[in-house]
């Protein structure tokens, strides 16, 4: 099957219907609906349904989605090894990280990467650890930083560089700060600050206070500051890591309980596609990040 055919078909996902397909691709409608129906016929399938809303996906037209899209962004990234290749120094490199690695890792590993390699592209998503998986297995990003999720995706290589435990951070007004020890049951009475349901932090703190966490003791937010700023009125409680509040701590806004559980310890994950082939820029990556991870876990 011809690319150009798949590009059609991809398009008309996302636009669900032909005239702005055959306009971004710079061919007439007839002949987009002839890609569509030319790929139908080699498989015997029905790819589209067509309704007011234009064309929606049949099971078999997600299937072919799913490949479509790795196939094209292979062609894309064996395009853009050839032009790193021709240009030599000349390259792009694509990260992405989750929020706590971003913020302890990635502004080093930028530095660094552009200083040896200053006509490089560099770009860098920060998102939650499932989307940069997504990312990653769809290649559209070269190399992830994350804290580990539920399940690891087949597509990728994962490769743990540290650990991170959760603390329970709270502020010195609050009436668990005096307390030694803090037990589940103390933790269930209180308000939770959640930084969102599709962070992989909050796996880690279902996991730990049991399968059934009631909604109406949790509050999600966004932003780890708004938790933070939260927390200081002395009515709530977040499961964070230190590097979070390391300033806080300093200055006594914020006290941290250490709950001493295996459960609340994540790894830290590099994490790459395994279709991947590494050239010298994605070597000095590899060991930026390694060198890196064993200067923090040296100074914790």
């Amino acid at each position: 099957m011809k690319n150009h055919k798949l590009q059609a078909f991809c398009l008309l996902v996302n636009f669900k219907k032909l005239a702005p397909v055959a306009k971004e691709l710079g061919i007439t409608a007839p002949t987009v609906s002839f890609h569509i129906r030319s790929i139908e016929e080699e498989y015997g399938v029905r790819l589209f349904r067509t309704n007011a809303g234009g064309y929606r996906l049949t099971e078999a037209g997600e299937g072919l989605y799913h490949y479509a899209r790795q196939i094209l962004q292979l062609q894309k990234d064996m395009n853009r090894f050839f032009e790193n290749q021709i240009a030599g120094n000349n390259g792009s490199i694509r990260l992405g990280a989750s929020g706590l690695p971003a913020q302890i890792f990635m502004p080093d590993i930028i530095n660094q990467v552009s200083t040896a390699y200053p006509d490089i592209l560099i770009s860098l998503e920060v998102k939650t650890a499932p989307e940069i998986e997504r990312k990653l297995a769809l290649q559209e990003l070269d190399f992830g930083l994350i804290m580990e999720t539920k399940q690891e995706d087949p597509l990728l290589l994962y490769e743990t560089i540290g650990e991170d435990s959760l603390v329970l951070a709270l502020s010195p007004n609050h009436e668990l700060a005096s307390n030694k020890d803090i037990s589940k049951s103390d933790v269930h009475k209180n308000k939770i600050l959640l930084h969102t349901s599709s962070s992989s932090t909050n796996h880690f703190i279902e996991k730990w206070m049991g399968p059934f966490l009631p909604s109406f003791y949790t509050i999600e937010l966004d932003s780890v500051s708004t938790i933070k700023k939260m927390l200081t009125y002395g009515k709530t409680l977040a499961f964070l890591s230190v590097f979070f509040i390391e300033e806080e701590l300093k200055s006594g806004i914020l006290v941290k309980k250490h709950l001493n559980d295996a459960t609340l310890t994540r790894k830290i994950q590099l994490v790459y596609p395994k279709s991947r082939l590494d050239n010298k820029v994605d070597q000095f990556v590899k060991n930026a990040i390694y060198n890196l991870a064993g200067e923090i876990k040296a100074i914790k």
